[in-house]
């Protein structure tokens, strides 16, 4: 499965605003002052919301695998008149901040689009301050998924192929060292004939 297929795709699911698991930043709580980190921010919709709620003194950033998501993002931020938000072009394997620098990270229907989820959590991690938290919106099964589904880039670009079962998920968080998870809200549903789980879900780093 390639991720330039994923990327092209994932772009056009963005585009017709396909990709919400839905409005997880309320829970969040973010404060005046505070650093946050939007990951799979796509134009940054909640990127620019969680600007605006941590002023004055607080900076939030937006990190997305596609330049063109970047690039909307950037001119929404400048229509927006916010200048304490900035956008970065990368992996959320693979996150441009230093250790302990963050108080919050939120992600919305972006994590299932990466195969290694605890490597994920474990920058999450790393860049959460002790104390900070996270509040993620994403979605996952109770049985498998078929392998075939699993390895093509239009069912995971559409928010479902990449989902792994509850016990799967609930291990990576425990592997990068969130022990206690908050479970605000879920949804069960169907797509394409398989039974999907939309959660939202919070931990801390202690």
């Amino acid at each position: 499965m390639s991720v330039f297929e994923i990327v092209k795709r994932y772009t056009a699911e963005e585009e017709g605003s396909n990709l919400s698991c839905g409005g997880n930043i309320v829970f969040l709580s973010l404060q005046p002052g505070e650093n946050v980190l939007d990951l799979g921010c796509g134009r940054g919709r909640e990127t620019l919301e969680a600007a605006k709620l941590v002023q004055p003194g607080g900076m939030a950033w937006g990190l997305d695998l596609t330049p063109r998501m970047i690039e909307a993002a950037k001119q929404n931020a400048v229509a927006a008149g916010l200048k304490n938000v900035g956008f970065f072009l990368g992996s959320m394997q693979n996150i441009p901040l230093p250790d302990a620098f963050l108080d919050a990270v939120i992600s919305n229907c972006a994590i299932n689009h990466v195969e290694d989820k605890a490597a994920v959590y474990r920058e999450i991690y790393r860049v959460l301050k002790r104390g900070g938290r996270f509040v993620v919106s994403d979605i996952m099964t109770d049985d498998p998924l078929p392998q075939a589904i699993k390895e093509d880039p239009e069912a995971v670009a559409a928010c479902f192929g990449g989902a792994v079962t509850v016990e799967e998920y609930e291990s990576a968080l425990k592997s990068a060292g969130f022990e206690r998870v908050r479970v605000f809200k879920e949804r069960r549903y169907v797509k394409n004939g398989y039974d999907m789980i939309s959660r939202t879900f919070s931990s801390h780093k202690f």
